[in-house]
């Protein structure tokens, strides 16, 4: 089965994959890397960050990269409404 490896930028900090994850396919790389993406925006939401970017680059085992997905979360109070609900 092919490893895959999965490495997020969040406009802070380069995470590596270095370890890779055994996935069927590229789908299936894809799949995982869309389940990922979803609960770094539970994380986000809980924080509450005015923004954050998140990309992701999913690469093979020869460090192509065959993925990337970008998520962006902005938090924004329009004007004239008070920020404490």
């Amino acid at each position: 089965m092919p490893r895959y490896f999965f490495d997020t930028d969040d406009g802070t900090e380069l995470l590596r994959d270095n370890e890779g994850s055994e996935l069927a396919d590229e789908q299936a790389a894809r799949d995982e890397a869309s389940l990922t993406m979803a609960e770094l925006a539970k994380e986000y939401i809980a924080g509450s960050p005015l923004q954050k970017n998140v990309t992701m680059w999913v690469r093979n085992e020869q460090g192509e990269a065959v993925l990337q997905l970008s998520l962006t979360f902005a938090t924004q109070i329009p004007k004239g409404v008070s920020s404490h609900f």
